[in-house]
């Protein structure tokens, strides 16, 4: 049961950096005071790619978890 919980608790972490990611870009495309760069968004996209990772992570533990209740 806790296990199952930490999956879901990784997948709401993993959609706040995909949300957090987005933002950042949202917030560099509008932004007027500076000049930016294509490196500027390097760190957004991988926030993004993060935020991914962690949603796959999660997906696998619950799968691991679903193929362990079956194994027993």
């Amino acid at each position: 049961m806790r296990t199952n919980i930490l999956a879901y608790v990784i997948a709401i972490f993993g959609l706040a950096l995909i949300a957090a990611g987005a933002w950042d870009i949202y917030v560099l495309s509008n932004e007027q005071m500076f000049e930016v760069t294509l490196s500027d968004y390097g760190a957004a996209i991988r926030t993004i790619a993060g935020g991914f990772i962690m949603i796959g992570l999660a997906q696998a533990l619950r799968l691991l978890l679903e193929i362990n209740v079956r194994i027993k």
